[in-house]
């Protein structure tokens, strides 16, 4: 199985994992702007466990595969996921955080920013 293949796949269980709790993440992006505590709402899964914002679905209670964690663009910057010079292409690229979750997914050796509507 080539690497594309095996991301392929991965995929297209988090695509599955997703459409049972968009919802809830919808409503923490939601609360994220409503208080203001950022403007760029992010959400992490990952299969493995990550020391990256605060887990909110934890995929062994679920039995799924991937585990959700909430942070904010700004704690990606903090942490130098996002570099400085980086930062207004990102900005650029952001989706309205009402119609779509950033997700960055962390797929074995590698990661990526997706963006997925709510509302299919």
């Amino acid at each position: 199985m080539t690497n594309l293949e095996k991301h392929s796949e991965a995929l297209k269980t988090l695509e599955q994992n997703l459409a049972i709790y968009k919802e809830s993440i919808r409503e923490i992006a939601e609360e994220v702007l409503q208080h203001e505590v950022s403007k760029y709402p992010l959400f992490i899964a990952s299969e493995k466990p990550v020391n990256l914002g605060k887990m909110i679905i934890d995929k062994e209670e679920l039995a799924l595969e991937f585990s959700i964690y909430a942070s904010t663009l700004e704690e990606f910057v903090a942490r130098n996921l996002i570099s400085g010079e980086k930062l207004n292409d990102f900005r650029k690229a952001f989706k309205d955080p009402r119609s779509f979750v950033c997700i960055f997914a962390l797929l074995g050796d590698d990661a990526g920013f997706i963006f997925s509507p709510y509302d299919e």
